[in-house]
This record gives structure tokens, C-alpha cells and sequence, in this order.
């Protein structure tokens, strides 16, 4: 008998063990696919730039070095510091803006204490590439907003952005890599610790998250 209860725990944690690299192995293979998302996203605004003979090309290419630095060495680790990653956001914002118009407008807003806060890497860039990619248009009226917020051990990230036609965002059912990434990522790392909320409301996206922080 104790060596049939032996038996049966080695074989119990044998197979913790394999479910927990298997769980490991699918979070690296998720970060690795946000790069080439977030990159190609990028280069393509900075060609726009370089087209348009701006004198923004090469403000954009060392704030696309700046991203590639964060992405290569800190994204590499299972936590980040927030103010990290909210620096990171910003950083892409600005790179953002250099092809807005006059009719184009961004807010970006962080409330609460984001010190001593340690997140998950790369969950929020794909909601905020997803604004801009969809929200802006040249002739037309486009605002985007995106906030952090953080109290009582929560925070709230939000994005919205304006409608333009048959342009729609990017949603879990449509997407390829970005959304339904977030969501995988999401389910591993914060168990019924989260909520994810995305709708479509009087012409607007809004993106809705909130993680219960330990």
C-alpha cells in the first residue's frame, strides 16, 4: 500500500511538472509572437514618415530603438516593473503621434500609485496599436483616448477610439495574433483575476481591463 501511494504521487507531480512546462513553453511562445506584431506595425508608420519626407523619420527610428530595447531585454522577464511599462506605452504613443493630423487627438492618462506594482509584460500595447490603427483618419474627426489607473489593489486600463466606417477594430473573433494573444496570456497569468471587456458603442471601441493585483 505505501508503495502504491508512493507510485501514485510521483505520478501526480510528474504530471504537475509536465502541465507547468507546458504552460511555461506556450507563455514564451506568446511573447515571442507580440514582436513581430508590434514591429511590423511600427515599421510601416515609419515608412509613412519617411515618404512623406518628414523630418520626424529619425525621431521615429531612435523611438523604435527605444521600444526594441524594452521589448529584448526587460519584456524577456515573467514580471515588469508598471512604471516600466507604462513608460514603454508612452514611448509608442509619441511614436504615434509624429503622423497625426489636426484632425487627430490623443490622451494618454496614468492615476493612482504605480510604484512597487509589478505586471505581466506586453499585455496592453495590442489594445493601444489597435486604437491607432483603426481609430485615426486623415479627413475625419478622430480622438483616442487610453488610461491607467490604479487603486485599492486593481488597476484599470482603458483604450477607446472612434469608429470610421466599415473600419472596425480588431476583436477576439476577428483578430489574428494581438487580441486573442492578450486574452491566452490573460487566463495564464491572472485566473479569474481579471476582466476583459471589449464593445462597440455609439460609434466608439473601448477596450475595458481590470487585474486584481496581489
Amino acid at each position: 500500500m505505501l508503495a502504491l501511494v508512493y507510485e501514485r504521487t510521483r505520478s501526480k507531480e510528474e504530471n504537475q511538472q509536465i502541465l507547468l512546462e507546458k504552460t511555461a513553453a506556450e507563455l514564451a511562445v506568446l511573447k515571442l509572437q507580440v514582436s513581430p506584431h508590434f514591429l511590423f506595425n511600427t515599421l510601416n508608420n515609419i515608412r509613412w514618415l519617411a515618404r512623406q519626407k518628414s523630418e520626424k523619420t529619425e525621431d521615429a527610428v531612435v523611438k523604435l530603438s527605444q521600444l526594441l530595447r524594452y521589448m529584448i531585454y526587460q519584456s524577456s522577464n515573467d514580471k515588469v516593473a508598471l512604471e516600466q511599462e507604462i513608460e514603454h506605452l508612452r514611448n509608442y504613443i509619441d511614436l504615434q503621434k509624429m503622423r497625426l493630423t489636426e484632425k487627430n487627438s490623443v490622451d494618454f492618462i496614468c492615476e493612482g500609485d504605480t510604484s512597487q506594482i509589478v505586471i505581466e509584460p506586453l499585455l496592453f500595447i495590442p489594445f493601444v496599436e489597435n486604437a491607432f490603427k483603426y481609430g485615426l483618419h486623415n479627413q475625419e474627426k478622430s480622438d483616442i483616448s487610453i488610461g491607467i489607473r490604479v487603486a485599492k489593489n486593481e488597476l484599470w486600463f482603458y483604450s477607446e477610439n472612434m469608429i470610421h466606417g466599415s473600419n472596425m477594430p480588431e476583436t477576439s473573433e476577428n483578430s489574428g495574433i494581438g487580441i486573442q494573444n492578450v486574452e491566452r496570456r490573460l487566463a495564464l497569468h491572472y485566473p479569474e483575476l481579471h476582466e476583459l471587456l471589449i464593445r462597440e458603442y455609439e460609434g466608439k471601441f473601448r477596450v475595458d481591463l481590470k487585474i486584481k493585483l496581489a
